[in-house]
């Protein structure tokens, strides 16, 4: 039994032409999990399955690019009469109080009509279906967490926003495949601090947790891809790609 892994959203911060902002379809055995729901995601999302398709979300932290969409799947799942049941959400601290804050002003509707929220930080674990899911802390602005998937020897870990740290290279560590933030190129001491990893920083975080396979994303609108890659490789002896929009990778057995 392996994981597919469909990138739904692969843009840092704000869309691209033709690429929406972070968001991820995890799928094992039947089983849904989406991760993260950015600006635009779920539109490549419902090109695959539905949103009441969906059997779990995961949210790694508050910041618009990468939990937005949930509101459109909120009036998406509220209006559709055949859905019966609330979807389990598991998010960083603070994601819930912003997204039920959006709608507040709708009354009588109510974010917790359709999402069931459960919040995750450093050092927790759930199953779903038969995904083990581990979650630890990211080093960014506001709560963030990682996630590390595994199905039967099959392991995925997404690092959600990150600057990096002992954490992220703690929860990959012998990872199957590493999806990781690079957002940036070049060299790191020209950006802000504890926000973002470079593509050249992600490489070495793969390299220092031995992932077998690594996968950059979240790059800003102006960052070059083909720079990113060479950056990564410099660092990284293993196979290195750049997450695009609805590409598809399978983890373990299949």
């Amino acid at each position: 039994m392996g994981i597919s892994l469909t990138v739904l959203g692969s843009a840092g911060t704000h869309t691209g032409a033709g690429r929406a902002c972070s968001g991820y379809l995890v799928e094992v055995a039947g089983i849904r999990v989406l991760l993260d729901a950015g600006n635009g995601a779920t539109a490549n999302l419902q090109t695959l399955v539905p949103v009441s398709g969906l059997d779990a979300v995961v949210i790694s932290h508050r910041h618009i690019d990468h939990c937005i969409d949930l509101i459109s799947c909120y009036y998406n799942l509220r209006f559709d009469p055949d859905f019966e049941r609330r979807i389990p959400l598991y998010a960083a601290a603070e994601v819930h109080e912003l997204l039920r804050g959006l709608l507040a002003n709708d009354s009588p509707m109510d974010f917790d009509d359709v999402f069931e929220h459960r919040q995750v930080g450093h050092g927790d674990a759930v199953r779903i279906g038969a995904m083990d899911l581990r979650f630890a802390r990211s080093l960014h602005p506001v709560p963030t967490v990682s996630t590390r998937i595994e199905v039967e020897g099959a392991s995925l870990v997404y690092s959600g926003d990150s600057a990096g740290g002992p954490d992220l290279v703690q929860i990959a560590s012998g990872a199957d495949l590493l999806l990781i933030d690079a957002t940036w190129t070049g060299d790191a001491s020209q950006y802000p601090a504890g926000i973002h990893l470079t593509a050249g920083d992600a490489g070495a975080i793969a390299t220092s947790a031995g992932v077998s396979r690594l996968v950059l994303t979240h790059l800003a609108g102006a960052t070059d891809r083909r720079q990113a890659i060479a950056e990564a490789r410099a660092r990284f002896d293993g196979p290195v790609l750049l997450a695009e929009d609805l590409e598809r990778y399978e983890v373990g057995g299949v």
